[in-house]
């Protein structure tokens, strides 16, 4: 497994999101619900061959991305993009995930990824898991869900499996935030949930 920096979060974050997230951050201190702030824009890449490539992304937040090539794998997870979250997650937290991707070489009938927040050892298991279509254009992707379950601090970590086709995707950096318990999830109406 290979470590890959992207960026480190910094003032550009707002000017990087849609709309939406925008309009929540100027109601609220949204930096300050981040959990992953330290680790937004590192990647780790199994398996490691072919590596994946670093690149220019003037358009992103932090400008940079990387380009993985994935083939059909037995499982989904057989090529995966992982990247540490470093807040803890208590169960019935509103969690969410914003991500930066498109798809270069899209697989045949369209690019659709499983993306998920999860304990970063066995069993694996997820507190947040969503299936979206990736397009050719470069987009901001997010969902949001209540956590059914305690992960510890530094024991999550956001993964994408890559596996499920032949296709290149494109990764920019990947935000996570935890608002806790009894948060207005009809603030978060610009995410698809």
């Amino acid at each position: 497994m290979k470590k890959l920096r992207l960026l480190k979060l910094g003032a550009w974050l707002l000017a990087g999101f849609s709309l939406g997230t925008v309009v929540v951050a100027q109601e609220e201190d949204l930096l300050s619900k981040m959990i992953n702030r330290e680790t937004n824009g590192t990647w780790y890449f199994q398996p490691d061959k072919p590596k994946a490539r670093h690149f220019k992304v003037p358009e992103l937040p932090g400008g940079y991305a990387f380009r993985v090539k994935a083939s059909k794998g037995v499982n989904p997870w057989d090529v995966q993009a992982n990247s540490p979250v470093g807040g803890a997650i208590n169960e019935g937290d509103l969690i969410m995930i914003n991500f930066y991707a498109r798809a270069e070489e899209p697989a045949e009938g369209g690019s659709n990824l499983t993306v998920r927040i999860q304990l970063g050892s066995p069993p694996w298991s997820s507190v947040l898991e969503t299936s979206t279509p990736i397009t050719g254009e470069w987009k901001s992707y997010c969902a949001f869900r209540v956590a059914n379950a305690d992960i510890g601090e530094k024991k999550s970590n956001v993964s994408i499996h890559l596996a499920n086709a032949r296709q290149v995707i494109d990764l920019g950096p990947v935000l996570v935030f935890n608002f806790g318990k009894g948060y207005d999830q009809n603030k978060l109406k610009f995410c698809t949930g």
